[in-house]
């Protein structure tokens, strides 16, 4: 038995997990849910040989075992949530809710920040990583830990209006350094691919 799609993907909720195969006689396809539950999905003959379709209704991991007279073959799918504007960073991911009962804090923490600095950053490093990166509906985790990171690091910065780093070889520096090496990491994979 040979896999004739990719045995690792990633979809975005609600796609379609197309699992094919070549083997010589109709396999045996067990799906592992998120959740731990199991679905088995119909099996259709194809021209390249058999093929299941998963709907994928749940955010998280998914695991599809094919069997059949000739071997296994074992797919992954990882599913992220299409996240729309009310779920993308906000203030209230940046800054929490203070007054709330018991107060709550942010990707920031405590901060002096006001709210009007704080979406001012938030959009303009929002509009920078659009501008270098691939972003897709399906707004992944590390994306937005680098989104959150980037404006932290355009607050720390706008106090050092010359860019003068404060400290020194002994005490270390409290800016972080241009291009910061934990944001190129988290984009890594979603960076535009300049020609040219």
């Amino acid at each position: 038995m040979k896999a004739t799609t990719s045995t690792s993907q990633d979809l975005p909720l609600l796609g379609v997990w197309a699992i094919e195969v070549c083997a010589d006689a109709v396999p045996v396809v067990t799906v592992t849910l998120p959740d731990g539950s199991t679905a088995t999905p119909l099996v259709t003959d194809v021209t390249s040989g058999y093929r299941a379709e998963v709907t994928v209704a749940t955010v998280g991991r998914y695991v599809a075992r094919v069997v059949g007279t000739d071997g296994a073959v074992d797919f992954t799918a990882y599913v992220t949530g299409i996240v729309a504007a009310q779920g993308m960073p906000d203030l209230e991911a940046l800054r929490g809710d203070p007054d709330a009962d018991p107060p709550t804090f942010g990707y920031l923490g405590e901060t002096s920040a006001t709210d009007e600095e704080l979406q001012d950053a938030l959009d303009a490093e929002a509009a920078a990583q659009r501008a270098v990166c691939r972003v897709p509906a399906a707004y992944p985790a590390d994306l937005r830990q680098a989104l959150l990171r980037r404006v932290a690091r355009n607050l720390a910065l706008r106090g050092l209006p010359i860019m003068v780093l404060r400290g020194d070889a002994e005490t270390g520096s409290t800016i972080p350094p241009g291009r910061d090496a934990e944001v190129r990491r988290l984009e890594a994979p979603h960076r535009k691919l300049v020609m040219g």
